[in-house]
């Protein structure tokens, strides 16, 4: 907790009972706490620092999610409900439980195991959960946040590690600067630390970007818009070629941008759409080069693919 700076840390799986009520207690923090008692296992609880202006908050009944959650009142931004969530497997991911949580407040973070495997943010297959869920997002208008490296690290050594432990966001406008997964401790649930704030100047440490294609391919519906607008009726040079696969690339790219939060990594699916992008403008060129070679000759000066990289069109 010291050594990583934790404002509020959010556990899952507890363990703790009501009979020992200050089990777990950490110097300097507030500690809140929903245990289980039903059965064994299970139970949430967040600790937040005493010097935080930060409240517990009541949890409504949930059906198979368990939960704790407090509000935090900050500077430069309406109140934040954050909660520490846990879906116990094989339980199923459900819509009421998800909107009784985000009803909590304004802007609300939902951070924790959620037992939802989707090849979206990492996990090597889907199941029922992470179907569930990658639906639910639009429908319930929320965004996915998850770290690039795996956070669940089975025993079972055919059992493939996944990435479980991920962040719900909705309502909130602060600067997500980093999500990155903890490998210091041997657990098979490995701890993530999320950072939010402005940027602090830093090297940003590189997280999966969730873009929702669903509401990717709604915008590319609509064609009056500014960029494609200043693509000619009719092409015929290279020069018009280069213009209109410039201006193509910069509204696919403005569309999924808008849609998807963080910032992307090497090899994510929006890097690999705008390659192939790029790399239609140039089959489009050579096109023309054979098809009309006084064409050809004009666009000597056409930008080249080290060009066009600095104008904006990624490599």
């Amino acid at each position: 907790m010291s050594e990583n700076s934790i404002d509020i840390a959010l556990v899952q799986e507890t363990y703790l009972k009501p009979n020992r009520p200050k089990a777990c207690s950490i110097a300097g923090y507030v500690q809140l706490r929903t245990d289980r008692t039903y059965s064994s296992k299970g139970g949430t609880a967040l600790y937040y620092r005493r010097s935080l202006h930060c409240g517990p908050i009541n949890i409504p009944p949930l059906t198979n999610m368990e939960a704790t959650g407090c509000r935090l009142a900050m500077t430069g931004h309406s109140t934040l409900v954050i909660v520490s969530v846990y879906l116990p497997s094989p339980k199923r991911l459900l819509r009421r439980d998800l909107r009784a949580l985000f009803a909590l407040g304004d802007a609300v973070i939902l951070f924790g195991d959620f037992n939802c495997k989707n090849i979206r943010w990492g996990c090597p297959s889907n199941n029922y959960n992470g179907i569930k869920l990658d639906e639910l997002e639009d429908r319930l208008d929320f965004g996915i946040i998850a770290p690039s490296t795996s956070t669940c690290f089975p025993h079972v050594v055919t059992h493939r590690p996944s990435t479980i432990d991920i962040a719900l966001t909705k309502g909130v406008a602060l600067n997500f600067n980093s999500i990155e997964t903890i490998h210091g401790l041997t657990s098979d649930h490995r701890p993530v630390i999320l950072k939010m704030g402005p940027p602090d100047g830093g090297r940003p440490i590189p997280f999966r970007k969730i873009t929702n294609w669903k509401r990717v391919s709604t915008a590319l519906e609509k064609i009056d818009t500014p960029n494609l607008n200043s693509i000619p009726n009719d092409i015929a040079s290279t020069d018009e070629i280069d213009l209109a696969i410039g201006a193509l690339t910069n509204h696919v790219r403005t569309v999924v941008e808008e849609r998807a939060g963080g910032s992307g990594i090497l090899g994510s699916p929006e890097v690999s759409r705008y390659s192939r992008i790029d790399k239609s403008k140039n089959a489009a060129l050579r096109r023309a080069s054979i098809s009309h070679s006084r064409v050809q000759i004009q666009s000597a000066s056409s930008p080249t693919r080290s060009e066009s990289s600095r104008s904006g069109i990624p490599k």
